[in-house]
């Protein structure tokens, strides 16, 4: 009630409806508020928060709806596909071809594929020509556990968030995140927010490798620091 919204954010607090959003766009955007320690709760499909956090909520949902799949229409046949613990570059290779195919799709709270259930026979097709997500290769970590390969990223990110250039820590970000594309759903973490993890992980490192002579566009060393600082932060809370 209000009395109680007014013990936890104070005087004044904002209230998004995220009702239209697919599971897994209100799952990541849960996950990115609690990376950024925004105090917030949920009533039903309802964000409330502080009304002094609305300029960073507001620039976090610009980034969920920039990367967020239009939810499925409420009332047609769904199918789920189990896929909630392949790793992020299985995740990524299929999400790919689901979309050059014309299929619509959203994941869900767990990180698995829903579609309408009229596309199953295509959908069955694209897993059909994909690796097997149990081969051992595939899963092959160079014997480091998730949390290892985020400590390393860690690491490395904090050095880079003061010496943008630093050559050493650039090859080892980029090799960890490597590593970390390859490591399936580990144990304890949400799907989200492992997915999460993950694309800031690779944004980050291909900002470190963009080079003009690929036509890419190639960050200043400022904006270099600011995204090596805010993944050192996020992973914090993860090593």
């Amino acid at each position: 009630d209000a009395d109680e919204l007014k013990k936890v954010f104070g005087d004044e607090h904002v209230e998004y409806d995220a009702s239209e959003w697919s599971g897994q766009s209100r799952s990541l955007f849960d996950a990115m508020l609690s990376s950024a320690n925004i105090r917030h709760i949920w009533q039903g499909a309802s964000l409330i928060a502080s009304a002094s956090d609305e300029e960073a909520i507001d620039l976090l949902i610009d980034e969920v709806a920039g990367a967020a799949t239009p939810a499925l229409e409420i009332g047609r046949e769904r199918a789920v596909y189990a896929v909630g613990e392949w790793s992020a570059a299985m995740q990524t290779s299929l999400a790919d071809t689901l979309a050059v195919a014309g299929i619509p799709y959203e994941w869900d709270e767990n990180g698995d594929l829903v579609i309408y259930s009229e596309d199953e026979g295509r959908v069955d097709a694209i897993l059909d020509d994909m690796p097997d997500p149990d081969d051992e290769e595939l899963q092959e970590d160079d014997g480091q556990d998730a949390h290892e390969v985020l400590a390393g990223i860690w690491d490395a990110s904090g050095v880079l968030a003061k010496r943008p250039n630093d050559a050493e820590s650039v090859v080892k970000l980029a090799g960890l995140v490597e590593d970390l594309e390859r490591v399936g759903l580990p144990f304890g973490f949400e799907s989200a927010v492992w997915r999460d993890l993950v694309s800031k992980s690779v944004a980050v490192r291909d900002m470190l490798e963009a080079t003009d002579e690929d036509e890419q566009v190639v960050a200043d060393d400022a904006d270099l620091q600011e995204a090596c600082k805010a993944l050192h932060q996020q992973l914090r809370g993860f090593v």
